[in-house]
């Protein structure tokens, strides 16, 4: 039988209060719950939409946002698809830019090596930044386990090869001295076609290890 939790539990669960919980269902945010005889009862399916909406809320999202990710496929991947699209075409209602949380990277060396691969930068504060879609892309993968070394290192390794790789797509369009703005919309158009490839192929071959059973080793 699936979990079932009364909506007090529920919000101690998550650590919010009944009337969010229930501000929430009202906007579509949640899937209404099992009435039983008088009493709702919700499921862990509740509970992680709720800690999805919060995570996202910490990522600096509006609750209209949220409407409009979750009404699409509910999968972290495909929110963080839609982000980086909207980050892109400059359609994002949120900053392209969030302090670098606690504990995603670990130590000052590895925040230097951020800064010069562009990753990281510090404002004029001195606060560290980091892209939006990074910082919370990095923070569920802390949540799932994955050390701040390995954090560091699979951002620092995927920044040093997409750069030469960039460099030498530049090399190969970049023949015009003084390009028209035309010729500057094609550079722009191949070289995110560039990026798809090679993300396609990254990915490919990530997983395939990542995921190789461990009766192979």
């Amino acid at each position: 039988m699936s979990e079932s939790l009364t909506i007090g539990s529920l919000a101690e669960q998550v650590g919010m209060t009944v009337r969010n919980i229930r501000a929430y269902q009202s906007r579509g945010l949640l899937p209404p719950p099992e009435i039983r005889g008088r009493v709702a009862y919700y499921t862990g399916a509740h509970r992680a939409r709720l800690e999805l909406i919060l995570s996202l809320q910490n990522e600096g999202f509006t609750l209209a946002a949220i409407t409009r990710l979750i009404d699409g496929p509910a999968t972290y991947a495909s929110i963080v698809a839609d982000r980086r699209r909207r980050f892109q075409d400059g359609s994002s209602d949120i900053s392209t830019s969030v302090p670098l949380p606690q504990g995603l990277v670990p130590d000052a060396a590895h925040v230097e090596a951020l800064s010069r691969v562009g990753l990281a930068w510090h404002d004029e504060d001195g606060t560290v930044l980091t892209h939006t879609v990074l910082a919370g892309v990095g923070r569920t993968l802390e949540e799932h386990g994955v050390p701040p070394q390995l954090l560091a290192r699979l951002q620092l390794e995927a920044a040093a090869a997409a750069g030469k790789l960039g460099e030498a797509l530049r090399l190969q369009l970049d023949g015009v001295a003084d390009p028209t703005e035309a010729q500057r919309r094609r550079i722009n158009d191949v070289a995110k076609i560039a990026v798809q490839l090679s993300a396609a192929a990254f990915e490919i071959a990530f997983l395939q290890e990542a995921t190789r059973s461990r009766a192979e080793d």
